[in-house]
């Protein structure tokens, strides 16, 4: 990610609720910035698309989709969705901020030579696999997660956030591995600046690690994408195998020696401690160093001391006018009274009183306080009434965007037909354009009608023809190979769920043929045996000899070859990764 700039979009307000604070990254295709949702009163980490993208219908759909999706996952390992949107010409996604460090700051940006034993770094990486397992199963590919993208926090929480919008290049869930193998790598030697495009094993910079981790790592960072596990749940199962081979003491002479960034001699035992039970629970947590998350209270003092305020009370102390203050504002001024007040939050319309500030107190402004109060504080959601906006002529979800962003948070959809607008165009809406609309009730919207084109993905072939034919649409069928859907069942669709088109309108769905078949060197096909005669003069495998790729090995009566480095694991077990090439009987 980029080093925290200045942005003249620092202060901006996102429909008049969310606040950006300052831009703390990017990628270039996204920044992020912290934020304040003025309305609930709480942090939040917002992710702007660029604008150049933003601008581009197809980019800015492809931003919100994803959004979407993120937000239906349900993972303690992926940051939770708070909301997304477009305001204007910025669209935005809204997350709960990760509470802890980066990966890259706890490991001191990767240039300290710090890292962590195996079983705590084959913990950490399985959380990490853990949240990218459940997108991969809903089709969400991450881009490859980087240290900056994983935050540890004080009680031992991976955290996942950081999922890019796909560019040109081509983002398979084997490009999330080989980015998880980086991570494992970095982990167990603490470097980040591993040389790219090889196969990695951690034991050439840290000797005496076990073998197994060597296998981990030089699998998921094969150049060749296929011959790295599939996804993350297939991943996570070979770290979950070899994390339960280590429920052992690690030997004096081994891992047990390296230096881990901590500063406390309780934290270095912690982090080294092995579990001796064949799960993944790991024992006392690592005590990650975090820094605060609550900044945005004490930029707000600043601001105070800078304009030169400050409230002393008197011997009989009273509650402050507070109206109009922000609610770090507020909150500073409550504080300053010495009173160990606490505070608690509402919404409330106000004609008088900017959206996200200070409408109203109870107790009332000059209520005498005592010690240990509570001080109801009202923040505006703004005026009761709005003007309802423009929203004749566009799409729905345009119409939709519009009113959300003039306070009207209820929208009902009545379809009309109509011979003049395509399907999916507001008509009229009631209360009209430019009348003042109650945001206690709902906007009623007048859409053309239409078929709304519903989700295909996961469905056999013959059951999506039916149910799309079925409401009046035209369907055609193409085929194409997939690596995660299974033969028969359909793998995409254009256009895309949730699109409305006209009666009669075409939906082409593809269907997966299964994975695509890749001949060895001996031209078997993947998964397939070779030919009859496969030579016997191989040596029997044996599970303390390093295997490279293409040596063969005989196994309870066939050949096997290996596909890329192994090391312990029986051809018929390793099969289940792809490991070993079945070259058939002897």
């Amino acid at each position: 990610m980029e080093s925290p700039t200045p942005s003249p979009l620092t202060g901006v307000t996102l429909h008049g609720r969310v606040l950006l604070g300052r831009r703390s990254g990017g990628d270039g295709t996204v920044s992020v910035y912290d934020g304040l949702d003025t309305v609930a009163d709480r942090l939040v980490t917002v992710t702007l698309l660029d604008p150049a993208r933003a601008a581009d219908p197809a980019d800015a759909h492809a931003f919100l989709s994803r959004s979407q999706t993120l937000a239906g996952l349900d993972s303690p390992h992926l940051v939770r969705v708070l909301g997304d949107g477009r305001d204007g010409d910025r669209v935005y996604l809204v997350t709960e901020p990760a509470p802890g460090e980066t990966l890259r700051a706890v490991l001191g940006g990767g240039d300290r030579g710090l890292g962590y034993a195996p079983h705590t770094a084959l913990s950490i990486t399985a959380d990490v696999l853990e949240g990218l397992r459940a997108a991969h199963d809903e089709g969400l590919v991450h881009g490859g997660p980087t240290a900056d993208d994983v935050v540890l926090d004080d009680d031992g929480r991976v955290t996942l956030g950081g999922f890019r919008l796909p560019g040109a290049e081509e983002l398979t869930p084997r490009t999330d591995v080989h980015a998880v193998g980086r991570l494992l790598h970095a982990l167990l030697t603490g470097d980040l600046q591993a040389e790219e495009g090889v196969s990695l094993r951690p034991s050439a910079t840290v000797p005496g690690l076990p073998p197994d981790l060597d296998m981990l790592v030089a699998n998921a960072t094969e150049p060749n994408p296929r011959y790295r596990p599939r996804d993350a749940g297939q991943y996570l199962t070979l770290v979950e195998q070899v994390l339960r081979s280590l429920a052992r003491p690690l030997d004096e002479a081994g891992t047990a020696t390296q230096p881990i960034p901590v500063v406390d001699a309780d934290t270095f035992a912690d982090a080294f401690a092995t579990d001796p039970s064949p799960s993944r629970e790991r024992g006392a947590p690592p005590r990650w160093r975090r820094l605060p998350v609550l900044a945005a209270a004490g930029v707000g003092l600043l601001v105070l001391a800078a304009a030169g305020w400050a409230l002393v009370p008197g011997e009989d102390p009273a509650l402050p006018d507070l109206a109009g203050y922000s609610p770090e504002r507020a909150e500073a001024a409550l504080a300053a009274l010495e009173l160990d007040l606490t505070f608690t939050y509402e919404d409330a319309y106000s004609e008088d009183v900017a959206p996200g500030e200070v409408a109203s107190t109870d107790p009332a402004a000059g209520t005498e306080l005592e010690g240990g109060e509570a001080v109801l504080m009202s923040l505006s959601v703004g005026p009761r009434h709005a003007e309802v906006p423009d929203v004749v002529g566009g799409t729905e979800n345009d119409a939709r965007n519009l009113l959300r962003g003039a306070g009207f948070t209820e929208v009902e959809v009545v379809q009309e037909h109509s011979a003049e607008e395509t399907p999916g165009t507001v008509l009229s809406s009631d209360p009209e354009v430019g009348q003042d609309g109650d945001r206690e009730e709902a906007v009623t919207l007048y859409v053309s009608e239409g078929v709304v084109v519903p989700a295909m993905a996961g469905t056999g072939r013959a059951e999506a023809v039916d149910l799309l034919s079925g409401i009046g649409l035209t369907v055609s069928v193409v085929e194409a190979p997939s690596d995660t859907v299974a033969a028969g069942l359909v793998s995409g669709q254009n256009p895309e769920p949730g699109t409305i088109l006209p009666e009669d309108g075409a939906v082409t769905l593809t269907v997966s043929t299964g994975p695509e078949e890749v001949a060895d060197d001996d031209g078997a096909e993947e998964g397939g045996q070779a030919a009859p005669d496969a030579s016997c003069a191989v040596a029997a495998w044996d599970a303390s000899t390093v295997y490279d790729r293409g040596d063969r090995v005989l196994y309870e009566g066939r050949v096997y070859e290996a596909r890329w480095w192994i090391q312990a694991f029986p051809p018929d077990v390793a099969g289940e990764w792809g490991a070993w090439a079945d070259q058939g009987p002897c």
